[in-house]
Order: structure tokens, then C-alpha cells, then sequence
């Protein structure tokens, strides 16, 4: 029985720390070049699989993350593991000319991209859609899944990237009008101003027409969203004395 339960005490150990794995915050930014590199030369970088577009000619190469691999040299500050992105940047090949091309120099978290689009509009099909996060939207100085995330576009090479959603607002989700360069998407606005994104805020759709390089529409104005409200009061919320 002592055996059996310094066996489950092992385990419990592992288990927890391995949920706690952090990943090291440099605290001092005016590092030599050679520091720089002894602190790289901690780190892991990963490459997730390869997605090939444009008939093969071109290639994402989504960069990701990992734990530090020994020491904690020139660190003060740790962060959870699960507050830093699924992927933090891209990196574009094209197969033909070797030349590679990061998507962004900007501090991003990039949660999802969608490539290779089907039953869409001329312009859609030569672009890449993107949710990603790159506003410190509740000012604590980092950029975590707290923050909100964006629409974001780029040709298939990664050029033209740009924010199609309101910067303050928290991407929820988007669709595609078949066969158009048209997109519907939701954001949730910060209505109570907490700086946090929750069920207390209002739900505001939007539709942008890529093709008249227009900016986002709201599909419901301000009056429209009152006259729901006030129909949803009567009609559910007020009691029914009839009957």
C-alpha cells in the first residue's frame, strides 16, 4: 500500500509540473548580441507542417513555440505556457525563387488561417484569412488570449497584409458568401468598458465587400439593435397577465 501510494505521488508531481512548464521572460533588453544568442541558444523553435498553395509554388511555414530547453540566464518574470499563441509569425517560401518572407514584423498571436479557398470571388481566391491578436487591448503591457482577436487578409504571398475587423472589437466568427469577395463576420464590442470580452457585451455583426475595397459595414446600426431589444423585452421578459 505505501508502495502504491509513493507511485500515485510521483506521478501527481509529474503531472503538475509538467501543466506548469513556463517560458522564461528576458528582463534585461539591453543584451549584446552575444547574450542574445546564449539566450536563443535556450530556446526551441517550431515549425509546424508545411502548407503548400498556389499549385506548389508557394509554402507556409507556421512558426510556433516551445519551453526553454535548460537555464534561465538573464530572466526575471515567467509566464504560463498556454499564454503565449498557437503560432507567432509565418514564414513564406516561394519554391521557385528561394526567397522566404516573414508575414509580419509586429508582435502577433496568430490563432488560425484559412489558404487555398473554394467557392469564392477572384480575389478571395488569391488571399489568405487570418484570426489573429496584436492589440494589448487590456493595457497589462502583454499580449495573451485575453486580448482580441482580428480578421485579418494578405495575398497568398503574404503581401498586402491588413486588419479587415475593428481593432477593439473580439472576432468571434466569419463566413464566407459563396462565390463572392464577401464576408459576414461577429465581433463582440466591450459595451461595459472592463476591458474584458464576455457574454455582458453586445454581439455586433458586420459584412465587407473586398471587391469595392470598402471598409466593414455593421449589418445592424445602433437603432435597428435597440428596436430588437426592446421587441425581445415585451415579447419575454415582461410578464403575461393574459390567461
Amino acid at each position: 500500500m505505501k508502495q502504491i501510494l509513493i507511485i500515485l505521488l510521483t506521478t501527481l508531481i509529474f503531472s503538475c509540473n509538467k501543466r506548469q512548464d513556463r517560458i522564461q521572460i528576458v528582463e534585461n533588453k539591453n543584451l549584446t548580441q552575444k547574450q542574445i544568442d546564449s539566450v536563443l541558444d535556450e530556446y526551441n523553435f517550431e515549425y509546424s507542417r508545411v502548407v503548400f498553395i498556389d499549385s506548389l509554388e508557394k509554402a507556409i511555414l507556421p512558426i510556433s513555440t516551445q519551453k526553454a530547453r535548460g537555464g534561465r540566464r538573464y530572466k526575471k518574470v515567467s509566464y504560463s505556457a498556454d499564454s503565449y499563441p498557437r503560432y507567432w509569425n509565418l514564414l513564406f517560401y516561394d519554391v521557385k525563387t528561394g526567397k522566404t518572407k516573414l508575414l509580419t514584423e509586429k508582435k502577433t498571436r496568430i490563432s488560425d488561417f484559412r489558404t487555398n479557398l473554394t467557392k469564392v470571388g477572384k480575389i478571395l481566391k488569391r488571399s489568405i484569412l487570418y484570426e489573429i491578436g496584436d492589440t494589448d487591448f487590456d493595457l497589462d503591457n502583454k499580449l495573451t488570449y485575453s486580448d482580441p482577436i482580428q480578421l485579418f487578409i494578405s495575398d497568398i504571398d503574404g503581401e498586402n497584409f491588413r486588419k479587415l475587423s475593428p481593432k477593439n472589437e473580439h472576432l468571434t466568427e466569419y463566413q464566407i458568401v459563396p462565390n463572392t469577395n464577401k464576408i459576414i463576420f461577429q465581433t463582440l464590442r466591450d459595451t461595459n468598458d472592463d476591458k474584458k470580452f464576455d457574454i455582458k457585451d453586445e454581439v455586433i455583426w458586420y459584412m465587407i465587400d473586398l471587391s469595392n475595397e470598402s471598409q466593414s459595414i455593421e449589418i445592424l446600426n445602433d437603432n435597428e439593435r435597440k428596436k430588437i431589444g426592446n421587441l425581445y423585452f415585451q415579447q419575454w421578459l415582461v410578464k403575461n397577465n393574459k390567461g
